[in-house]
């Protein structure tokens, strides 16, 4: 009995020891090893993408986010003419235009606009990003002094003068309130709504001094009307959307 109950003992202290073993193992790598590195901290990133804002640019925009949540955002775009349609549509329905200035409009429109749009903004929380900027638009057409007559009923005829060259830029300021998406940690997915709004534009067209030095001034009252115009009528609300990588 006594040397039963010796092997018994033997046997369980053996089981005891060999079931111990792999957790002292593991608590002495985990103690041995070096702990796995922490999640990192928020860092800087940068963003580069595709955008189009619609309907004022198509274009490429870079945005660089700090680790607090501010961003700040540069963009070099190209505003389409069927873009600009849309937006010379719109005004047409607010009743910003008389319709039979539509002619001019188009042939200032025709080839498009170039533009730069700068900003800043804060993400709150992850995701929802509200900023505000700068935008500048300028653009040049070649005009016919039939279409200008057709929108001011006055006469801009001169010997020679077949097209009038109008060189015009547009400054505005813009806001948007929008989320941003990011897939597998590089891909990054915007989309917002936004408002522009003009605040200052100059026009000059192309004309000989002999234009004007007439006493009526045709080329400076329609400059003027330019710069008055987009001043007050030049606003819309636009939507963007953009798909770019993060670095």
């Amino acid at each position: 009995m006594t040397i039963r109950w010796r092997i018994t003992a033997h046997l369980t202290v053996c089981l005891l020891a060999l079931a111990a073993a792999p957790a002292e193992a593991q608590l002495g790598q985990a103690l041995g090893d070096p702990a796995p590195p922490a999640p990192a901290a928020d860092a800087w990133t940068l963003d580069v993408a595709a955008t189009t804002s619609l309907p004022l640019s198509i274009g490429v925009e870079a945005t660089l986010t700090a680790p607090f949540g501010g961003f700040a955002y540069a963009q070099l775009g190209h505003t389409p003419q069927a873009y600009m349609s849309v937006m010379a549509d719109a005004l047409a329905g607010a009743d910003a235009y008389r319709p039979r200035a539509r002619p001019l409009i188009d042939e200032v429109i025709a080839g498009g606009a170039w533009n730069v749009r700068l900003g800043v903004g804060y993400t709150i929380p992850e995701g929802l990003e509200v900023s505000a900027g700068y935008t500048v638009l300028t653009t040049s057409a070649d005009l016919t002094p039939g279409a200008i007559e057709s929108a001011t009923r006055q006469s801009f005829r001169w010997p020679g003068m077949t097209v009038v060259p109008l060189g015009l830029t547009l400054h505005a300021l813009h806001a948007r309130v929008g989320w941003r998406f990011v897939v597998e940690e590089h891909l990054v997915l915007r989309a917002a709504a936004g408002w522009a709004h003009t605040f200052a534009a100059d026009a000059r067209l192309t004309v000989p001094d002999e234009v004007r030095a007439l006493p009526s001034d045709p080329a400076g009252g329609f400059e003027e009307d330019l710069r008055a115009g987009f001043t007050e009528k030049g606003f819309t609300a636009e939507l963007i959307l953009s798909a770019g990588y993060r670095f």
